[in-house]
């Protein structure tokens, strides 16, 4: 629909401990600054392996969670929710994220944990072993 967005996959430092946890923490605090400087008005999609739990104390992503105008994780409702749709099952935990700017949140969208271990081989082990200890999640942006 001749409509643009700025697409950030993302992989941040994995691993639990302080020194992890900064380097996540930076690294949201460089994006936040990178997107509010050069791409406030663009259509912003950020995604990808977050390595943190979006609902934690104190939280890596405060960065933008402290800017709910500017800011929304369009997985949060999954984050709360059942284990049974987190992205990372072997854990258990939900690891991975999309994270849109303001300029999105007029728009419909639906963000779902694909489950693909099962729809395709019937469980997760086979689907970790082959493919990923990630399920993908995915998100439908309707203009």
């Amino acid at each position: 629909n001749n409509t643009e967005y700025i697409i950030i996959n993302i992989h941040y430092k994995a691993f639990d401990g302080s020194e992890n946890e900064d380097r996540r923490l930076a690294a949201s605090i460089l994006l936040e600054n990178y997107i509010s400087s050069y791409l406030n008005d663009d259509n912003v999609i950020l995604l990808g392996d977050f390595n943190d739990l979006l609902i934690d104390n104190p939280n890596v992503f405060e960065p933008f969670l402290d800017k709910p105008d500017d800011y929304h994780f369009t997985d949060m409702e999954i984050a709360s929710g059942s284990p049974a749709y987190w992205s990372f099952p072997s854990w258990p935990s939900h690891l991975d994220h999309i994270l849109i700017s303001n300029e999105l949140f007029e728009l419909g969208y639906d963000t779902q944990t694909l489950l693909i271990g099962e729809d395709f081989y019937g469980n997760n082990i086979a689907y970790d072993h082959y493919i990923s200890d990630h399920r993908p999640v995915g998100i439908r942006i309707q203009n």
